[in-house]
């Protein structure tokens, strides 16, 4: 009867010996793995919030253009000062969005001609990369406005708020196509995250 105890003893002794070695060795691997997946998530959530943001910086910009491009056609006075001064501001976010969005290999060149290639930049290379000419669309109609702003007294003319109004159309279409693409972009970042 000794002998059976002291044996289920020993047996007992060396099943618990290996399931601490086990958990020795697996709790670490599951601590690695599960910061993994924490930092997988973080590094997703920064990116879609990225992209949102250039999202909603392109969307200020264009209300601004689209709500002034309005005024000018009912008649009111707009003050070249106050609209160049909110356009400042509108395109300091979009250029804080866009400097933002480097990371993730979205180029939105701000200024016209600009080329990070030629600064030693280059996009990593399992990222996909586009530029986006809604920021020159953009660009071009914030500085028709101000023209148009600086007509003589007698108003605008109806041809110039035509003009305007397509301009702002085809500024809508674009920033559509680069919404298509960022949404694109935020799915890809959501799957990655949710990847084991």
């Amino acid at each position: 009867m000794a002998d059976t105890a002291a044996f289920y003893g020993l047996v007992g002794a060396i099943g618990r010996a290996l399931l601490g070695a086990g958990a020795a060795v697996t709790a670490p691997l599951l601590q690695n793995r599960g910061a993994a997946r924490a930092r997988r998530w973080e590094l997703a959530e920064a990116e879609v919030n990225r992209l949102i943001k250039i999202r909603s910086s392109t969307r200020t910009v264009l209300q601004l253009q689209a709500q002034t491009v309005d005024a000018l056609a009912a008649g009111r006075v707009i003050a070249t000062d106050g609209f160049a001064a909110a356009m400042s501001a509108a395109f300091s976010e979009l250029q804080e969005a866009a400097d933002g969005a480097l990371i993730d290999g979205l180029l939105l060149p701000l200024y016209k001609g600009s080329e990070f290639t030629a600064y030693g930049w280059t996009p990593p290379p399992d990222q996909e990369t586009f530029t986006s000419p809604i920021v020159v669309a953009l660009q071009r109609l914030g500085d028709d406005i101000c023209f148009a702003l600086d007509s003589p007294a007698g108003g605008v003319s109806p041809a110039t708020i035509s003009s305007l109004r397509d301009q702002v159309a085809e500024a809508e279409r674009l920033r559509g196509e680069l919404i298509s693409r960022l949404l694109d972009r935020i799915e890809m970042a959501r799957s990655r995250r949710g990847a084991n």
